[in-house]
């Protein structure tokens, strides 16, 4: 099978060098998903994430230049730029220009991965919307019948170490999604993933020993009635597997051209007895090109009665094209009759594993061989901006660097167990406020590796050694107060991470301005004296302090139209004025105030918006000193912007 994932970009100006900027790159969208267009060749390098790779050039009039060596990089340590740098010998050798249309082509068959770029000249070439634009597009084909084929993963499991993000991944990508959500356990069996029948309570009139219904006279409204009472029957109940296959079908009924997809998600699927929870469902899990079960299965006489009932009154309209995969056979009469099971191509089985987890039952290779399998990495953790995670865990007098020590102790258990089973992900345990506090990090952390990790493979090693040179035990993490209450031992924390080396946390709160508030010309309270100057804008205007930069910003937003926020803001940042929080995305500026105990801090900036709808902070917060750094470094930049006093 074939699959194609294609990049598409219109070059912006900043891109292609036209700014008179020294670098000619392509820049990625923050969401690019570098692991799935470079599988397997991902690599660090520092603090970025590097891929090396070679493509074919497919540009018109450039089949003397057939291969280009490129790279991939990933600025994993600032603000997570993703571009493919370097490219001014590629731009000149295909005479690309601004608003030309860049491709790159992942394209994997048989297991093998190769690349292709193509640069397309403006007037031959046409994105929607015409500024910057990408989209990532996976290559579908047609069968005989007519019935498109499936590109995304049907049946998937995501395993990996724990705290590795597992079930966050799936909640991304299902967000807004119909997902019906159960977790398999030891006790779980096919009946309450399927259904079964169950006892449950219904009203029905009481009858006397001879049969006749019992009435009374209601006091309230002066009627005779009929006494109810609560009486138990059986009625099949459906579980989770039922409740997820009836709605697809009817996402299907409801749409048959494009249905709306229906997820069932299985947590932990390795904590249960998969064979004797799937039963007979194991056949259906075999699925064609087009996305449906190969092989239906007969529905027992309770499951189809019900089936029936749910299914009564539905129509699909293309049931031709869906039983020409099966060779003319009206399965989809058989389906809506309730005589088969057969699985939708709507219907998606994702599930999550732990690999460490002790409690699971052995999944046989045949079992296996019917899902794709996603491996978790164990890597940094970033929030929902793309802004990495700092977490710090506490010792008595320091914190310590929450990645610093996963790096550490998991270097120990590979060493230990030869396995990655064991490790931590970054979200194994979470921080609270950006602290990790040492009561959850003994309770959760150190309880895992002195009890599931290394109880099995020997406290060995000066990681383990208490100051006096006996044993870190377990129990020397806690003392006990005058109420026999559990203490944790934080100095036994610290001893811990200094013996494994773990770095002391950087601070990574905000810098709050420390120059006093300011009045829009720069004055404050304790001003010795006042200055009212004014300042022009290549030579118009008369502008405050507390505004002259915000004007020149705008200025600057016009000159450069096909630049983004986090662009903007890294070259105004680079001319090092010493202003703190001098300019911020809205997602720098959100964090900021999270953390700030400023009450003034919307005050002490002003904000203005892009084009693409994005908001930029400025700080407006100058006295002469600062003014006369930022007037200095503005005017060296080279942008034709020239701030002057009037």
């Amino acid at each position: 099978m074939k699959k194609s994932i294609f990049f598409l970009k219109k070059l912006t100006s900043a891109e292609v060098g036209d700014t008179k900027t020294h670098e000619k790159y392509v820049r990625l969208p923050n969401d690019f998903d570098y692991e799935s267009f470079f599988p397997g060749l991902a690599k660090e390098n520092g603090n970025v994430i590097q891929v090396d790779f070679t493509a074919k050039n497919c540009t018109i009039g450039h089949a003397t230049d057939p291969n280009i060596a490129l790279k991939f990089v990933f600025y994993a340590n600032s603000n997570h730029e993703k571009r493919i740098p370097s490219l001014s010998y590629v731009f000149t050798a295909n005479n690309v220009q601004i608003d030309d249309v860049v491709c790159i082509e992942s394209r994997t068959e048989n297991g093998e991965t190769a690349y292709y770029i193509t640069f397309t000249k403006s007037d031959m070439a046409s994105l929607n919307p015409t500024s910057v634009t990408y989209s990532i597009i996976t290559e579908d084909t047609i069968n005989e019948g007519g019935h498109k084929k499936q590109s995304l993963n049907l049946q998937q499991i995501y395993y990996g170490a724990p705290g590795t993000g597992k079930s966050h991944a799936i909640n991304e990508k299902t967000e807004g999604e119909s997902v019906i959500r159960t977790t398999f356990h030891p006790d779980s069996d096919y009946s309450t993933f399927v259904g079964a029948y169950k006892p449950t309570t219904k009203e029905v009139p009481l009858r006397d020993v001879t049969g006749k219904v019992v009435t009374e006279l209601n006091t309230e409204t002066g009627k005779v009635e009929k006494v109810i009472e609560d009486r138990i029957v059986y009625e099949f109940v459906e579980q989770a597997f039922l409740q997820a296959y009836i709605k697809a079908w009817e996402f299907i009924a409801e749409n048959s051209d494009e249905p709306k997809k229906q997820y069932l998600v299985i947590e932990e699927i390795n904590r249960g007895n998969c064979a004797q929870i799937f039963g007979d469902l194991f056949q259906l899990l075999d699925r064609n090109d087009c996305g449906f079960s190969d092989y239906p299965i007969n529905a027992d006489k309770d499951m189809k009665k019900q089936l029936k009932k749910a299914f009564n009154g539905l129509v699909i309209n293309n049931a031709n094209t869906i039983n020409a995969s099966f060779k003319g056979r009206d399965v989809v009469k058989e389906v809506l009759n309730g005589d088969i099971l057969l699985l939708p191509n709507n219907l998606y089985i994702w599930a999550t594993m732990n690999t460490s987890d002790q409690s699971l039952f052995p999944i046989d290779s045949a079992f296996k061989r019917r899902w794709e399998w996603q491996y978790m990495p164990i890597g940094k953790g970033f929030d929902e901006s793309g802004r990495e995670i700092k977490w710090a865990i506490e010792g008595v007098t320091k914190k310590y660097d929450w990645w610093s020590f996963l790096e550490k102790i998991n270097a120990q258990i590979g060493e230990a167990t030869q396995s990655e089973d064991k490790k931590l992900g970054f979200f194994f345990c979470k921080g609270t406020d950006g602290v990790i506090s040492a009561e959850k990090f003994v309770g959760k952390v150190i309880f895992y590796l002195w009890n599931d990790v290394f109880k099995n493979n020997g406290f060995e090693g000066p990681i383990f050694k208490d100051v006096d040179g006996t044993e870190l035990s377990f129990g020397k993490f806690y003392k006990s107060d005058s109420k026999g209450n559990a203490i944790v031992q934080k100095d036994k924390v610290e001893l811990f991470l200094n013996n494994l080396g773990v770095q002391v946390a950087s601070t990574n709160n905000p810098i709050d301005d420390t120059l006093p508030e300011v009045d829009e010309d720069g004055n404050n309270a304790s001003s010795a004296t006042k200055d009212f100057s004014k300042y022009a804008i290549n030579g118009n205007g008369a502008y405050s302090k507390g505004s002259v930069v915000l004007e020149a910003m705008k200025l600057y937003i016009a000159n450069n139209p096909n630049k983004d926020a986090i662009s903007i803001v890294n070259d105004w940042l680079a001319l090092g004025v010493n202003v703190p929080n001098f300019v911020e995305t809205e997602a720098m500026f959100i964090e900021r105030k999270q953390k700030s105990k400023d009450s003034r801090i919307n005050e002490k900036a002003k904000t203005t918006t892009l084009s693409n709808g994005e908001t930029l902070y400025v700080s407006n917060q100058y006295n002469p000193e600062r003014m006369s750094d930022v007037i200095s470094k503005v005017n060296a930049a080279n942008w034709n912007i020239t701030i002057s006093k009037v």
